[in-house]
């Protein structure tokens, strides 16, 4: 496969003459199907401030789960499985039954395995017997990028060296402000920016590669001929350009994702191609190596990977065994609370909040609490397809799944509006923040860094010992410029401009009445219902936003929860939907809240808006909260490692803190039904739980809506969870306490290489042992099977998740369950 000897005087190339592109358009077209292929291998990853749970298989889910495992080992070393010891120790601690083992290897000839492992032989492995030289033994051969294969056979590690240029020219290119000195090619496409930047650069000449700088500036001038050409020069066959591709972007997934991001996901007027540039600068690194050194490469010797030896069949059992056994104990609670049936005779309050699995916690506690008070299950944008710009901005941000785009844009106010006072506090902000930029610069300047130091060291000594005391918090304090007081909630979103964008009356309320039917809101409203969008507080947190709500695109959910209820306040709102057959009672008033899921405190919005006639129904919902707070405080207390509230609350504040909370970490289920499924039931906050009833849902649209969105932003965030923990080193972000944020918009692990994607350990792991649990989504729908299936067959990108073992669907269909067991199969359980 490779030698070391030279290659022949005939072998050799010279970097200044490439192969031609091609000129017909068959093949111009092979090869943009080509990079399109190529670029759906690799997921997306958002910038910090919109961090969005991405499944980073999307582009690959028309294959099964274990084709696309053997799929990504022919040309990496990504694992989807976890190792044998890991199923080992569930067994051990009994959350691994015999009797899921028993289910898993009954499935086995469903799977299309016609010898099977035995129930017998599983549970031995995994006492151990034979296990070291029998399992685990992962192949060595694979097709290898030209860095990995001299890096192997040489003293001297290229895949890394040229993983460091890559990262430090795309950290300068995509800065986003936070350097000082910017690169001066930043108005340049990627692939020419690079090379103007490249040519200049000696480190790699000076490492080995010789010629680099001259072979970059003889490169063509576009990345789609300069990958032909480089293909061709290293003699790459045909038939492997895909591989050998795949090799290149997964020798940098991080920086790869992001350009997928830059390509497909970025909202801009230049539609450049992001990653096919980055594609081309990585392969000429490898073709520039290539020349530089002896090799020989027998491209049609590297092997595919087996998609079925026995290693991976024993491993793909035990997961499945853990899902049964995961699955069984959740559709068991379910069983026994099927005859429970809601009383709606003393419901004063009706709370809808998020489907976080967060949320599961706090439902429970306020149930427990008051009889009087309902909750409901709703995606945590509560339909509110918005920008949100804030006071002052000419723009602002998406609060929306990124699955959608936002329809409207909604300006933040003053409340109650008075314009001059308003005029004075854009004005206050503007200038506060000014002076907060300058104030910054003035300590990275490279004239005034060291004399800042010096004056100003003793102080910052203060503010130091202060925040590690956790005396100081950065809470809000950007969002609260202009405000005189320390109440944020004056300001909040208005309905300004509104019509102008085409949302008058008729089409807000038709905003309104599609998530009021959506939740199954539609009669029997109670005096009070509220909004609660969520949101999480923490310090020195550059992934904070992953904290926060997934169904806002890693935004909080206050906006959206807040306009939400300032439209149907609105008599002509109420008015509109009277005639569409939904009629609010007058002393019905909406509010809005939001759950701060680090502290499990739950504040209400914009209270000056309420009635006096409501003021009591407040108060009472406000004792309410405090007393489910405090419930579900002390639940969820020994998960942090905090032996009191006041520990709690410091975790918050501790700019130190790693684990401030564990967001949405041990997700495993989604539930779609009505609440009486799950009322009462301890689900330790595993559980999406989206509010469903199928005999208001006549046609079915309902049911679609959920499966087609909802359920595959959780179907995302629990692919994403799952590839962190079981791959973290392709998949995950590292330890936080290396990361370094790069040009605002990402992380390093250290001072350089590949960009950090996915969760950080801290955000995994307790230090002793895995917080989440990584398994594939358990969805249970309260539905007949014919109408699950009838959204199958109409969306078939739903479908071949289900059939391709990505997630597990159950039907609940008169009190019996019945899972999907894929091409349109039900069987019962």
């Amino acid at each position: 496969m490779i030698t070391s000897a030279p290659l022949s005087e005939n072998e050799q190339f010279s970097p200044a003459v490439l192969p031609a592109a091609p000129r017909h358009g068959k093949d111009v077209r092979e090869f943009e199907q080509l990079i399109d292929r190529v670029a759906a291998a690799i997921g997306p990853v958002w910038p910090l401030q919109d961090y969005v749970a991405v499944n980073p298989f999307a582009g690959l889910t028309g294959r099964s789960f274990l084709e696309t495992r053997a799929f990504l080992r022919k040309f990496s070393e990504i694992d989807m499985l976890m190792p044998i010891s890991h199923y080992a120790k569930l067994y051990s601690t009994g959350e691994l039954t015999v009797e899921a083992i028993e289910k898993a290897v009954a499935e086995q000839p469903r799977a299309g395995r016609q010898r099977g492992l035995s129930t017998g032989e599983v549970i031995v492995l995994l006492k151990g017997v034979d296990w070291d030289s029998a399992m685990e033994q992962e192949p060595t051969l694979r097709m290898r990028t030209v860095a990995e294969l001299v890096s192997q056979y040489g003293k001297f590690d290229w895949t890394e060296s040229i993983r460091d240029e890559v990262g430090k020219f795309c950290a300068a290119y995509y800065d986003d402000g936070q350097a000082i000195w910017g690169t001066a090619a930043k108005h340049l496409p990627v692939f020419q920016a690079w090379r103007q930047t490249a040519v200049h650069d000696r480190t790699l000449e000076i490492l080995g590669i010789t010629g680099l700088r001259q072979f970059i500036s003889e490169l063509p001038h576009t990345p789609a001929v300069t990958i032909l050409g480089c293909l061709k020069k290293l003699g790459v066959p045909e038939q492997r350009w895909e591989t050998f591709l795949l090799c290149q972007v997964y020798s940098i997934p991080g920086w790869s994702s992001w350009a997928k991001y830059q390509t497909e996901w970025k909202d801009s007027d230049n539609r450049e191609d992001h990653f096919l540039s980055l594609l081309a600068i990585r392969l000429a690194y490898d073709t520039a190596l290539a020349e530089s050194v002896p090799l020989c490469i027998q491209w049609n010797s590297f092997p595919d990977p087996e998609a079925s030896d026995r290693d991976t069949r024993l491993r793909t059992l035990l997961l499945r065994a853990t899902e049964i056994a995961f699955r069984d104990r959740l559709l068991g609670q379910i069983q026994k609370s099927i005859p429970v049936k809601e009383s709606r005779s003393t419901v004063n309050v009706q709370m809808a909040f998020c489907i976080d699995v967060r949320s599961e916690r706090m439902r429970r506690a306020l149930e427990t609490v008051s009889e009087g008070i309902e909750t409901i299950g709703f995606a945590g944008f509560f339909g509110m397809p918005i920008e949100y710009v804030p006071l002052g901005h000419s723009c602002g941000q998406s609060h929306v799944p990124v699955l959608l785009k936002p329809q409207m844009r909604i300006q933040e106010g003053l409340h109650p509006l008075d314009q001059d006072e308003e005029d004075q506090s854009i004005l206050t902000r503007k200038r506060t923040r000014s002076w907060r930029k300058l104030w910054k610069g003035l300590q990275g300047s490279a004239t005034g860094c060291f004399s800042f130091v010096e004056s100003c060291g003793l102080w910052f000594g203060v503010r130091l010992a202060k925040h590690s005391a956790g005396g100081l918090s950065g809470w809000s304090l950007s969002a609260q410029d202009g405000v005189d007081g320390d109440d944020p909630g004056i300001f909040g979103p208005t309905l300004r401009g509104l019509k102008s964008q085409g949302y008058a009356i008729p089409q807000q309320a038709d905003l309104v009445e599609g998530m009021l039917r959506n939740i199954g809101m539609t009669e029997k409203f109670s005096r009070l219902i509220v909004f609660c969008g969520h949101t999480s507080r923490t310090e020195n947190n550059p992934l904070a936003a992953s904290l926060d709500c997934g169904a806002c695109g890693g935004h909080s959910g206050e906006p959206n929860a807040r306009l939400a209820a300032l439209l149907l306040n609105q008599m002509g709102v109420r008015e509109a939907l009277r005639e569409r057959g939904i009629e609010i009672p007058e002393e019905t008033h909406f509010l809005a809240a939001v759950h701060n899921t680090t502290t499990d405190q739950i504040e209400l919005q914009d209270l000056r808006l309420v009635p006096g006639s409501h003021r009591k129904d407040v108060e009472e919902l406000q004792g309410a909260l405090k007393a489910a707070t405090r419930i579900s405080q002390s639940e969820r207390m020994p998960s942090v490692d905090c032996d009191s509230v006041s520990d709690l609350m410091k975790k918050a504040r501790d700019w130190s803190e790693v684990r401030p909370e564990w967001g949405l970490a041990a997700n495993a289920a989604f539930v779609i039904g009505p609440r009486s499924l799950t009322k009462g039931v301890a689900l330790d906050g595993r559980v999406f739980l989206h509010s469903y009833n199928s005999s208001s849902d006549v046609d079915g649209s309902i049911l679609k809506s959920i499966m087609t969105a909802p359920m595959i932003v959780a179907h995302w965030i629990n692919m994403q969870y799952y590839a962190s923990t079981v791959d973290h080193q392709y998949f995950g972000s590292g330890t936080k306490t290396l990361h370094n944020v790069v040009g605002r918009f990402g992380i390093l692990s250290g001072n350089g290489g590949d960009l950090r994607t996915g969760l950080p350990w801290q955000s995994l792991h307790n230090g002793e042992k895995l917080q989440h649990l990584p398994l594939r989504l358990q969805v249970v729908i309260a539905a007949s099977r014919n109408r699950i299936q009838a959204v199958l067959d109409e969306d078939p990108a739903v479908a071949e998740l289900l059939d391709g073992n990505w997630l597990d669907v159950t039907a609940l269909e008169h009190n019996s369950f019945y899972q999907y067991t894929g091409q349109g199969r039900w069987d019962s359980i």
